[in-house]
């Protein structure tokens, strides 16, 4: 029996508190069964709810099938952030799920209104909101122990944990209005006093009202980094998504100010020198930035890094495994001329063997689509370019010989499609001889383990890099394309690649450049979202930039039959089925096109 999906605005009645360490959190002990009105009474216990809340959001990373939503995922576990990196301009699913099938087929999503994958992703985000709005909430009791022995120090204390609750749910509605575009507004912690039948489907302007509020006092209240770290909310984040929000909302010069102390401040800057554990090893200071993401490594680029570990070593309620790996590392094992593979010195073990040599095992759900290969064509940039070589992408796979030398599987690794990519029935595709990006790469030390579906290693989440294009795509919307180049060059200056001129500047510009420097990590489908609504646009259009560019760069999904080139193909999620049944007490329109 499923169940009501009502459930989303619903208080939840435990959490287990995941520590008051800073970045030791998730291997304390858990303190199990504490119940909300037990735990928010002091500092540490707010303290405690927000490190859920950020166990939550650390779940982008994880699958779908844990934790929210339906489990009806059969058997291929999917990574909640490919819902918004996958099925774009740049990336087409390699190993296709029914859950999945819009990734590769557009038009398909338009019978997909009880797919378990928008309802765990509208469940989950729900939860969110409302543990934050349970935070928000209990903070004004004024009988809370905030423990900072004067009363300015129990402010600051109170602060800090409102705005860090106030950046999730603004970082929530994010994902919420790019998602599924108007949806209910929830600003108070829902209990069974005030359960509702009769939400609505607020407009996305009047959701974006209360993230700019919420994202305005996070960025007054936070430091640059707490606790000396990049794991925990902070000032920088609010701003990168202050910044973001303003050029949704139309506003460039708003975003301008903001963006401008994060991008020219000494707080942050772009990594250009070998540095962290992978320094001594080939590579360039931009894949470093993946190997040793915490600021204690070193990293002063990354924003936002995710924490991660082995699964007994953490705190349980969320759960701790990570898929990016799995998804964007393909499935070079499952190809026959791999697993015919063998060494004499480890009979058997063909599969464990060849991926403790390659990065790690990958599954190829999401493969980077040849019009994004192609766009380091630019300028001849493929040749030097450090985001584009052997370090940063696989282009070459080892094994070891009966003696146990390593040595290449030659001739292995191409570019060129399958069948597969161009039979409209929209089969499963798996080319599994394309090349992936190592920037999730993960080797498990265990040997027995190397083949691991699930990988532990912290992860960066949010990159300045992200922010020098948001801030010259602001400069570019107030005619200083002058000021927007040069805040590429930044970029393209670390990637070793020639520097280009104002009048090169331009939208679709400035999206190739995300997509190669950010390639697998930027939520694309919602800066696609973000870019075709500017000005009142209709995210359907043919002519908008979502579509065009997913005709001209993804040979998968762009397909002419595939519903790229009409206006009726919806591109906006669907509002699950399930939450618009539930709703009894107000009817709940649909999204266009489905």
């Amino acid at each position: 029996m499923k169940k009501n999906i009502l459930v989303i605005l619903v208080s939840l009645l435990t959490l287990s508190a995941l520590t008051s360490c800073a970045e030791d959190f998730l291997v304390e002990k858990p303190v199990t069964d504490i119940y909300a009105d037990n735990l928010l009474t002091n500092y540490s216990g707010f303290e405690s709810m927000n490190y859920a809340l950020l166990s939550m959001v650390r779940d982008e990373y994880g699958r779908m099938d844990i934790n929210y939503g339906s489990t009806d995922f059969g058997s291929l576990p999917f990574a909640k952030s490919t819902m918004w990196s996958c099925g774009t301009d740049n990336a087409w699913g390699n190993n296709r799920h029914t859950s999945f099938r819009f990734f590769n087929f557009p038009k398909n999503i338009v019978g997909m209104t009880d797919e378990a994958c928008f309802l765990s992703l509208f469940e989950w985000l729900y939860k969110v909101v409302n543990t934050a709005n349970m935070v928000i909430e209990r903070a004004e009791n004024p009988d809370v122990d905030w423990a900072g022995g004067s009363a300015a120090a129990d402010q600051a204390h109170k602060e800090q944990i409102v705005a860090e609750a106030r950046l999730y749910r603004a970082w929530a509605y994010r994902h919420l209005t790019y998602s599924f575009g108007d949806v209910p507004l929830s600003t108070a912690e829902i209990t069974g006093a005030n359960y509702r039948v009769d939400w609505e489907r607020n407009p996305v302007s009047e959701i974006r009202g209360l993230m700019e509020e919420d994202l305005k006092y996070a960025v007054e209240k936070l430091p640059w980094r707490q606790a000396g770290n990049n794991t925990k909310p902070n000032q920088a984040i609010a701003r990168h998504y202050l910044g973001e929000l303003y050029l949704a909302m139309g506003k460039p010069s708003e975003a301008k100010a903001v963006l401008q102390p994060l991008v020219e401040g000494g707080d942050y800057r772009l990594m250009t020198s070998r540095f962290g554990k992978n320094a001594n090893n080939p590579g360039s200071a931009f894949i470093d930035v993946f190997r040793s993401p915490l600021y204690t490594d070193g990293n002063s680029e990354v924003l936002w890094a995710f924490l991660n570990t082995e699964e007994e070593n953490t705190s349980y309620g969320n759960s701790t495994v990570i898929f990016m790996r799995n998804m964007w590392v393909n499935y070079y094992s499952n190809d026959s001329a791999i697993s015919k593979l063998t060494c004499a010195l480890y009979p058997g073990q063909t599969p464990i063997l060849f991926w403790s040599l390659n990065g790690g095992k990958g599954a190829g759900r999401c493969a980077i689509s040849l019009g994004a290969h192609k766009l380091w064509n630019y300028d001849n940039q493929k040749d030097n370019d450090v985001r584009y070589d052997e370090n940063s992408m696989v282009w070459h796979l080892y094994f070891l010989d009966d003696n146990g030398e390593k040595y290449e599987v030659q001739n292995f690794i191409n570019l060129k499609t399958n069948a597969a990519m161009s039979n409209d029935n929209d089969p499963t595709i798996k080319q599994y001889k394309l090349p992936s990006t190592r920037k999730w790469q993960y080797v498990n030390p265990v040997f027995e383990k190397s083949n691991a579906d699930n990988q532990f290693n912290n992860m960066v989440y949010l990159r300045l890099a992200e922010t020098y294009l948001l801030y010259a795509e602001a400069l570019y919307k107030l005619n200083d394309a002058a000021g927007a180049a040069e805040w590429i060059n930044k970029v393209r200056r670390r990637a070793n690649c020639s520097e280009i001129p104002a009048s090169v500047v331009s939208i679709d510009f400035i999206l190739d450049e995300r997509s190669r420097e950010l390639i697998t990590e930027e939520q694309r489908r919602e800066t696609l979202i973000r870019l075709s609504q500017e000005n009142g646009g209709d995210e359907r259009r043919a002519d908008n930039i979502f579509k065009s560019r997913v005709r001209a760069h993804n040979e998968v999904s762009g397909r002419e039959v595939r519903g790229m080139h009409d206006d009726v193909t919806p591109v906006l999620f669907p509002i699950p089925q399930e939450f618009i049944n539930s709703n009894t007490g107000r009817a709940i329109q649909q999204n266009p096109g489905y």
